[in-house]
């Protein structure tokens, strides 16, 4: 299911403080950060997914609680979690965490980062590992406020802490508990997630507890309705993806046959991250010996192709132009899979012409579009990704292929409120090769809006116009 459509361009804010009850509060936004405020400080769960975001959290609680943060806790080892350990480490917080998510930051941090880049997310630095163990302390206290620390059931990762606060009924359960949208459940190049009923417990260790406020790594605060939801989606995928399996069916027959069938209660969830196909290989990858950790080698591409259709179109092309040609009248006819198989086939012929993997870029970007999930978008964007470093190999001064980069960059930044430093860089030289005026300032003002400087931003999107008056993307960055 489709979130509905908003402007791409306009202003965002990167996250709202939500209070939960009296002194427990939720930071929501790509991923949740819960807040415990007590007389003496502050306790913050879970540090944002990149150090700009952990900036803009901890500014936010010294400006509205004028209070020391003095500890900083993950509930589990994913970057999403604990990427802005040393923004906090920094304000004077100590890190605290279990033995195995410390263990976890290290020893699957290789495949992890492996994965994200292929993406398109930027990690930097890895994070920092912790001062506090729970396994020597387990009770922290804020101020006349105690937050207490336990491991959690594995659920999605195999290390999970949950945070229980008994005075305001709350407990901050991570990525054991996920909602508003469909679950990730588990990185793909893990072995670790929805293989088993393991998450089933977690979730019912999560209820044992008995508070009314469940605080989840992703989405809204949890009830028990929302519990019981996760908890048949788990075991829908479960049941389902073996009972094909003890049928005989092979991975892609059990996703063509699962998808084709799904309830509505589960095809009307909106994929932000996870999808019903996630949950499919997940189960599929606790049935079966992949050869590798996780399921990622063996997931069906998202990027779109008909070779068929395209060899047929190609049969009398003899130079880059037909081509090109050729697939932009089928991109502009609706089939984005023709034309990028189209394109394929161009590069096989033509090696060495930096404008063919330029636009066959261009086009992956187009694709990614019609994707709903950020994780399943990244085959498009990776693709994409290089078809442009092979481009710049060929012309290093690719003008084309140096806005295409920069756009990507700027608007990954943009969406996941991280530092554009090097869509930035690689914006320069863009301008420098004499890329499109206007989409050069263009992505200048979407930098600017990202650094939350709006005069400067709409300064940019105003040049854009006066070098192109048609350029659409800076009309709509005008009206946010």
């Amino acid at each position: 299911m489709k979130p509905q459509m908003e402007n791409p361009f306009a202003a965002r804010s990167y996250g709202a403080l939500e209070q939960v009850s009296e002194r427990v509060y939720i930071f929501r936004n790509i991923v949740n950060s819960s807040v415990f405020v007590g007389d003496k400080g502050i306790a913050v769960i879970d540090t944002q997914v990149n150090h700009a975001l952990a900036r803009r959290l901890k500014e936010l609680l010294e400006k509205t609680f004028n209070k020391p943060i003095l500890y900083a806790i993950n509930t589990h080892y994913h970057w999403d979690h604990t990427n802005g350990n040393l923004v906090f480490k920094e304000a004077g917080a100590q890190l605290v965490g279990n033995k195995d998510t410390a263990d976890f930051m290290v020893s699957k941090a290789p495949r992890q980062k492996a994965f994200l880049a292929s993406r398109g997310f930027e990690l930097g630095p890895d994070p920092l590992l912790h001062d506090i163990f729970i396994e020597d302390q387990d009770t922290f206290d804020l101020g006349n406020l105690t937050i207490h620390c336990q491991r959690g059931h594995s659920a999605e990762t195999d290390d999970p802490t949950l945070i229980v606060c008994p005075q305001e009924n709350v407990i901050a359960a991570g990525d054991t508990v996920m909602t508003g949208s469909f679950p990730i459940f588990g990185q793909p190049v893990q072995q670790e997630g929805l293989e088993n009923d393991n998450w089933i417990k977690a979730i019912q260790q999560v209820r044992d507890i008995g508070f009314n406020n469940i605080l989840p790594g992703h989405g809204p605060v949890a009830d028990e309705a929302a519990l019981k939801k996760l908890e048949d989606i788990c075991r829908y995928f479960l049941d389902e993806t073996k009972t094909a399996f003890d049928k005989g069916l092979d991975l892609n027959a059990t996703i063509a046959h699962i998808e084709s069938q799904l309830p509505e209660w589960i095809s009307q969830i909106p994929e932000v991250w996870g999808t019903p196909r996630y949950a499919i290989l997940r189960a599929w990858a606790g049935l079966n010996d992949l050869g590798e950790a996780g399921w990622q080698h063996v997931k069906p591409s998202t990027i779109p192709e008909n070779k068929e259709a395209a060899i047929n179109s190609a049969t009398s092309f003899d130079n880059e132009s037909a081509y090109i040609e050729c697939a932009e009248q089928c991109k502009e006819g609706g089939d984005l899979a023709q034309s990028i198989s189209l394109l394929q086939l161009a590069h096989q012929a033509f090696p060495n012409n930096a404008q063919i993997l330029t636009v066959t870029g261009e086009y992956l970007i187009e694709a990614s579009k019609q994707i709903d999930s950020v994780l399943e978008k990244g085959d498009c964007f990776n693709e994409a990704r290089n078809c442009w470093a092979k481009a710049l190999e060929i012309d290093p001064n690719n003008a084309q292929a140096l806005i295409a980069d920069a756009q990507f960059l700027v608007m990954m930044s943009f969406r996941n409120g991280d530092d554009p430093d090097k869509g930035q860089e690689r914006l320069n030289q863009a301008a420098a090769a004499g890329a499109d005026a206007a989409k050069v300032s263009f992505y200048q003002g979407m930098i600017e809006r990202t650094k939350g400087n709006e005069t400067e931003a709409l300064q940019h999107y105003q040049k854009a116009l006066e070098e192109n008056p048609q350029f659409m993307p800076a009309r709509l960055a005008m009206m946010g």
